[in-house]
C-alpha cells in the first residue's frame, strides 16, 4: 500500500490554484507567483473553513479524476454539468490536476499530472498526461502523453534517462486516460498502488434517510457516497466475509454504543434483513427504524474497521447527526485506526472543533475565499496567531478554531 503525499488543482470550480501537501509545480502549468505548500499529507488530514470556501470542491476534484480514470473525460464533465460549468470563471489555461504518491517505507515516489482542455463548442479532451518516477531529487518520466502522441518508457533502478530514447507510440484516444490502460510493471509496484487509489477510494457524504428503503442486493465494494449505498457496503461485507460475516458484524457491534448484537437474516438472497439488538430492549430493531446517529456511526465504523480498507477514505462533515458522545466515539475510532495505519488514509471536512482539536495543527488545512472569490488554503500550523500560541505554551484546544470561524 502507498500514501498520497499531496495533490493540487488548477481551474476547477473555485479552485483556481490550490495545493495541499507535497506538490511539484513544474509538472503543472502554473504561475511562478503561486505559493506551493511542500508538506506531506498525514494519515489523517482535515479540511475546514466556512461554508462555500471550496472544501467540497476539493473533494470533487479528486472524484473528477477518478471518474476520468474509470469512465473517461466526457463522462466526468457531463456528470457535473459540462466543462464550462466546472471551469473556473475568468481563468486561463487548462483544467489541471496532480498527485504525488509514495509506497509506504519506500524512497521512490510517483507524480501524476493531468491537463484537460476544451475548444469552443467542442468536447473536452486530454491535453497532456504525465507519470514521473521520483528518485531522490530526480524526476524520471515513465509515461507521457501530449497532443496525441503517447510515450512510454520504463527505467530500471540502475538506468539513467539519457541511455535510451523514449518510445513513441501513436495515440488517438483523447478521451480516456493513458494511466487506465498502462500495465503494471514489477520494477514499479507503486503504479499498481496508484491505480488502486483511483479505483477503490471512498467518498462518504452520508444521508441516513436514504437507508429507509434498504436494498442489500447492491454490493459494490466501498461504494458508500450516499445512504442508499450503505446497502452496497453491507452487501459487500456479506459476500467478502462469507461464513465469517457474523464475526465481523459482532466486532462492529462492540464498537457501537448500546448495541449488543447485529443480526442478519440472509435467507432472503436479494434483500437480507439487518436488525440491531439494543441494550435493555428485548425486541431487535430493524435498521430502517434505528436512530440517525447510530446508523451514521454504523456506516463509518464499517469503513474504518474493514479488514481490506479502501486506500483513501473521505468523510464529508461526519459530525452531522451525531451528539457529543457519538462524536467522541467516532473520533476515538478514527485515531485508533489511522494513527499507526499502513494501509489507508483519511481525509475529512468539518465545521466542528472536536475533530480539529484532536489533531495536530499541521494536519488541519484551512480554506478561505480571496477577494476574487477563489479558494486559498493554509495549514493551521502556519497561521501566525497559532504559532504564537504554540510558542507561548498556551493550550490550543477549541479557542483558535472558534475564534476563526465563529463556532462553538
Amino acid at each position: 500500500m502507498g500514501v498520497l503525499e499531496g495533490f493540487w488543482v488548477r481551474n476547477f470550480k473555485s479552485l483556481k490554484q490550490v495545493g495541499l501537501g507535497t506538490c511539484f509545480p513544474k509538472f503543472v502549468y502554473i504561475d511562478d507567483e503561486t505559493r506551493v505548500l511542500p508538506y506531506h499529507l498525514n494519515s489523517i488530514t482535515l479540511l475546514t473553513g466556512n461554508n462555500g470556501t471550496g472544501k467540497s470542491s476539493a473533494l470533487d476534484a479528486f472524484s473528477f479524476v477518478s471518474d476520468c480514470y474509470r469512465h473517461g473525460v466526457d463522462f466526468a464533465c457531463l456528470k457535473r454539468g459540462g466543462y464550462d460549468t466546472i471551469y473556473s470563471h475568468g481563468s486561463k489555461g487548462s483544467l489541471s490536476f496532480g498527485f504525488h504518491y509514495r509506497e509506504k517505507e519506500e524512497l521512490e515516489a510517483v507524480t501524476y499530472a493531468l491537463s484537460i482542455v476544451c475548444a469552443k463548442n467542442k468536447f473536452p479532451f486530454i491535453e497532456s498526461e504525465l507519470l514521473a518516477y521520483q528518485r531522490g531529487k530526480e524526476s524520471l518520466p515513465i509515461f507521457f502523453l501530449q497532443n496525441g502522441v503517447r510515450s512510454i518508457r520504463y527505467l530500471a533502478p540502475d538506468e539513467q534517462l539519457g541511455n535510451t530514447e523514449l518510445t513513441k507510440i501513436e495515440f488517438t484516444d483523447y478521451k480516456n486516460l493513458g494511466l487506465a490502460s498502462l500495465q503494471s510493471h514489477p520494477k514499479f509496484p507503486v503504479l499498481a498502488s496508484l491505480r488502486n487509489l483511483f479505483e477503490n477510494w471512498v467518498l462518504n457524504n452520508f444521508t441516513p434517510v436514504l437507508t429507509r428503503k434498504l436494498d442489500l442486493s447492491l454490493s459494490r465494494h466501498h461504494e458508500s457516497q450516499r445512504g442508499m449505498n450503505l446497502s452496497g457496503l453491507v452487501g459487500y461485507v456479506l459476500k467478502r466475509y462469507g461464513t465469517e460475516y457474523e464475526m465481523f458484524f459482532q466486532r462492529i457491534a462492540s464498537l457501537l454504543p448500546d448495541v449488543e448484537t447485529i443480526l442478519v437474516d440472509s435467507t432472503q438472497v436479494d434483500r437480507p434483513l439487518l436488525a440491531f439488538k439494543m441494550l435493555g430492549i428485548q425486541q431487535p430493531i430493524p435498521i430502517t427504524h434505528l436512530s440517525e446517529g447510530i446508523v451514521r456511526l454504523f456506516a463509518y465504523t464499517i469503513l474504518l474497521e474493514e479488514n481490506d480498507p479502501a486506500p483513501l477514505i473521505i468523510l464529508e462533515e461526519p459530525e452531522n447527526g451525531l451528539d457529543w458522545s457519538l462524536r467522541a466515539n467516532l473520533i476515538n475510532q478514527i485515531h485508533h485506526v489511522f494513527d499507526n495505519s499502513q494501509n489507508t488514509q483519511l481525509v475529512m471536512t468539518t465545521h466542528h472543533h472536536d475533530f480539529a482539536d484532536s489533531l495536530h495543527p499541521s494536519q488541519v488545512w484551512v480554506f478561505e475565499k480571496n477577494q476574487e472569490g477563489f479558494t486559498v488554503v493554509e495549514r493551521a500550523s502556519d497561521a501566525l496567531v497559532l504559532q504564537e500560541m504554540m510558542e507561548g505554551n498556551q493550550p490550543i484546544d477549541s479557542y483558535w478554531f472558534s475564534k476563526r470561524f465563529g463556532t462553538r
